[in-house]
């Protein structure tokens, strides 16, 4: 049985974040009917929906090592950049209910396919060694990155 850990255990330890893919991680989330729901120090914020411009996916770790679901939600892009905010699930029913809850608040337009795939299937089939290459993938995916040696 593989083990689950958070993201924050795939975070190199010695490099600051991609200046082009910039990352909030979200902590303690929760999904509601408004938005995000989520701990910045000792209070609850709140994401609302209509900040979203793109929900995506994807699990990261090694198959038969640790992984974790990863929820990016995109909220700001600019040419060649953008700002997600993120948040993690373990690999179970536990990220099928956030994805299914994802998509019955936001339109689909702004729903990635990996996103509509783990609702319906319960399975992520955006699958990344670590969040670097996550990084890269979705860059190119939302057609902003400089290099497209990565395809969604």
């Amino acid at each position: 049985m593989a083990q689950q850990q958070s993201l924050r255990d795939f975070l190199p330890s010695d490099s600051e974040p991609s200046e082009r893919y910039r990352v909030e991680v979200l902590v303690e989330t929760e999904v509601g009917p408004q938005g995000i729901s989520h701990r910045v120090g000792p209070d609850r914020r709140l994401l609302p929906w209509g900040q979203v411009e793109c929900a995506l996916v994807a699990e990261v770790g090694e198959p038969e090592g640790v992984r974790t679901v990863v929820f990016d939600l995109v909220i700001e892009r600019k040419p060649g950049e953008c700002l997600v905010c993120r948040f993690d699930a373990d690999p179970t029913e536990d990220a099928r209910g956030v994805a299914v809850s994802i998509r019955r608040h936001l339109a689909p337009e702004f729903i990635a396919p990996s996103l509509h795939e783990l609702a319906d299937e319960g399975i992520s089939t955006r699958r990344y060694p670590d969040l670097e290459t996550l990084a890269e993938a979705t860059l190119a995916q939302l057609g902003l990155a400089t290099n497209l040696l990565f395809s969604s």
